[in-house]
């Protein structure tokens, strides 16, 4: 796991493989479609699908499990740790409980398997939802600087 300390932000990319390169993520990410997983006080999760480009919140349903996607979890500190969270579908739908200090989580699933996972801390009093769609871009580049992170270590362990 990449702890980047300055910024309070996690990623883990321990689950990518040889075909995970950040060319291959940074050119998918644009297109891809965003689940919403869970809320913010005062903020449902259909409401923050709506300000995200290609969210939506998904019923979990066969077609959607298959396919690449992004999934975005608002609210308490999601632990992503093994292909289970992309293959299972949504939680119930949470509605946003009142602590300040939220959490938002990237995770970037290709179908049913689990790539990569990057996470900030979220305080809500502070950050409208309309500023979600700059936080998740911000951590788009965090994933994708794991999957580096993790290439990287393994042309050092191969090479």
């Amino acid at each position: 796991m990449l702890l980047l300390t300055g910024c309070h932000a996690t990623v883990d990319a321990r689950w990518a493989n040889s075909d995970d390169t950040v060319d291959h993520w940074k050119k998918a990410m644009p297109s891809l479609p965003v689940e919403v997983r869970g809320a913010l006080p005062g903020a449902t999760n259909q409401q923050i699908a709506q300000v995200i480009p290609n969210a939506k919140t998904m019923d979990g349903s066969a077609g959607t499990l298959v396919s690449p996607r992004l999934v975005v979890e608002l609210g308490e500190p999601a632990k992503p740790r093994d292909d289970a969270y992309c293959a299972k579908p949504a939680p119930a739908v949470a509605t946003g409980g009142s602590p300040a200090q939220q959490t938002m989580t990237l995770t970037i699933c290709d179908g049913a398997r689990l790539v990569a996972t990057s996470s900030k801390p979220l305080d809500v009093a502070h950050t409208p939802v309309s500023e979600l769609p700059k936080r998740l871009d911000s951590l788009k580049k965090l994933a994708l600087i794991g999957i580096a992170h993790t290439q990287t270590e393994a042309y050092q362990i191969q090479g």
